[in-house]
């Protein structure tokens, strides 16, 4: 087989730079891939801890506030306290309450009326009572603020009423210290045998809060959402208490209904963002609200591409030494092959080519010395014209097969007819052939054949003359040919001693193949299949063969009909 191994290194840049960027369009999906699900991963670790974070703090205040509910109900049921002394002792018990918290949280305390004593009229116009007979009050700043009905229309005192379980309220806002503050209430309902007595409830300063959105650790942006989509939390104050931009796309809503976690990338007023939403628990007849980390797009695909870089660079040294490894691999094969050509080259030279030249040498001098004796001179002059012939064809093997395995093969396919070329090849060696005394027989058909003209005439001459080396006086040699698909097929088929299984086995092979003797002490170089089956192949065909011991040999080779 010809390994032009120049060619191979000429073009080792181009097939290494496809491969590297054949395989960097191949772990691009996949590189990117595993670059958003780790940005990704970053942004939603990040929500999930200030996430939970806010859901203890919350969490923490609704405690205190039920753990007061209940001490409340137990109050309000028992006679621990007289009758005419709980009004009083519940109003010292909210100031404390507030005074504990550092006035940063609004407590109320809310009761149905007559529900704490039955006879809440005695208290029209005095602190901790109304006209109503309520008892309503509610600590903020520092500050008793006398009770008002408005409170009973409240959610913070409805809903807990109708449903008996605590809730937090949408968010509102309401003048503390000069300043509108935005705030939510958390209320827990008093029950007393399971009856609905009133609500102890916090207002929360959300701006206390405000740390978990200015998180200078966090990636991207922050943002604490109601179910209904109201901003609480925000790093922009302007859009606090309003509705969520991105509120209105109908997959957040519905998954935020769900109330579990859920992220995505989503588009919204033209820009590309990654949203992790993470439930935050407000109280048993609330829904989760929801605290909602942002991302640009082009960040995390930034980091993507950051990641999808690092690796190609990494593939690119690594089949940049590759490179230069299978390049350094072929210049050595190459360096062998020259060598084994050179060898080949002496070693015919000086065997195979100073045999004969020896003998011509020896004939032209016996010619030379029988100028009288015209019938030797014939006889010799056909000896001499048949070694020259046989010198000849072994120097143009010898030389074609050095130039195929120093410069490869460049075979130029036209269309020709097959018959005229045989006829061309048969006609050199009829001569041949009359002196042992063959028949040598052409029954090719004409027909057009693709392929190099010279390539095919030389495979099919060197098959011929190795016929006739291994022919004996009083055989025959057929050529013949047939269509086999779009092949056509070429034979060469003899009647000579055949081959053995052991010559079978390597007769392609340059370094086992040992030419043998022909049947009148013909000599070779062991060159002329060798080439043969590169020439073939050169020529987009096969060569295979049919052989048993002393019953002679046939050759096949193939060649294309069209282009």
């Amino acid at each position: 087989m010809i390994i032009n191994y120049s060619a191979v290194k000429a073009k080792l840049p181009v097939i290494v730079g496809i491969i590297l960027l054949l395989i960097c369009i191949l772990l691009i999906v996949p590189l990117r891939s595993v670059s958003l699900s780790d940005s990704s991963k970053i942004a939603r670790i990040s929500a999930e801890l200030s996430a939970e974070h806010l859901s203890e703090k919350i969490g923490a205040s609704a405690e205190v506030v039920r753990n007061y509910s209940y001490v409340i109900s137990h109050f309000v049921a028992s006679d621990i306290v007289p009758v005419e002394k709980k009004r009083e002792f519940l109003l010292e018990q909210v100031k404390e309450m507030h005074l504990r918290e550092k006035n940063r949280i609004n407590f109320r305390l809310s009761f149905e009326p007559n529900a704490l004593d039955g006879v809440d009229g005695q208290f029209v116009n005095k602190t901790g009572g109304n006209s109503n007979g309520h008892f309503a009050v509610r600590f903020a700043d520092g500050k008793l603020f006398e009770p008002t009905d408005d409170c009973y229309d409240a959610d913070f005192y409805k809903t807990p009423k109708t449903t008996k379980l605590e809730t937090f309220t949408e968010p509102f806002r309401e003048n503390v210290n000069g300043e509108n503050t935005l705030m939510v209430c958390f209320a827990t309902p008093i029950l007393v045998n399971d009856t609905f007595l009133g609500i102890v409830g916090t207002d929360y300063y959300m701006d206390e809060l405000e740390n978990l959105v200015e998180d200078k650790r966090m990636i991207g942006r922050s943002k604490f959402i109601t179910d209904k989509g109201i901003v609480v939390l925000h790093s922009e104050a302007e859009r606090i208490g309003k509705i969520d931009d991105k509120f209105g796309i109908p997959e957040i809503r519905e998954k935020m209904a769900e109330g579990k976690i859920f992220d995505g990338f989503y588009k919204s007023e033209g820009h590309e963002v990654y949203r992790v939403h993470i439930p935050v628990d407000m109280g048993e007849n609330s829904n989760p609200w929801f605290y909602v980390v942002e991302v640009p797009a082009k960040k995390i695909y930034a980091d993507a591409q950051k990641t999808i870089i690092f690796v190609v660079i990494i593939f690119a040294l690594i089949f940049t030494s590759l490179y230069f490894f299978i390049k350094t691999i072929l210049q050595n094969r190459e360096l062998k092959d020259l060598h084994r050509v050179k060898d080949k080259l002496f070693s015919v030279v000086a065997h195979d080519l100073r045999g004969p030249m020896a003998t011509l040498v020896s004939i032209l001098n016996l010619a030379t010395n029988n100028n009288n004796n015209v019938e030797k001179q014939i006889k010799l002059l056909k000896k001499i014209s048949g070694r020259v012939e046989d010198t000849f064809n072994l120097l143009d093997n010898l030389l074609r097969w050095a130039k195929s395995q120093m410069q490869g093969m460049n075979p130029t396919p036209a269309y020709f007819d097959v018959y005229d070329s045989s006829c061309a090849v048969t006609k050199h060696l009829q001569s041949i052939a009359e002196d042992k005394h063959i028949i040598l027989k052409n029954s090719i058909a004409k027909r057009q054949a693709y392929a190099d003209k010279d390539l095919f005439s030389v495979v099919l001459r060197n098959l011929a003359m190795n016929a006739l080396k291994y022919t004996p006086s009083g055989g025959s040699i057929t050529l013949g040919s047939e269509i086999q698909d779009d092949m056509l097929v070429i034979s060469v088929k003899d009647t000579g001693t055949g081959m053995s299984e052991e010559v079978q086995k390597n007769l392609f092979n340059l370094h086992e193949t040992n030419s043998r003797r022909g049947t009148n002490d013909e000599k070779g170089t062991g060159l002329g299949l060798v080439l043969c089956s590169d020439l073939v192949k050169a020529n987009n065909g096969k060569i295979w063969f049919d052989s048993k011991e002393g019953e002679g040999s046939t050759f096949y080779f193939s060649v294309l009909m069209k282009a």
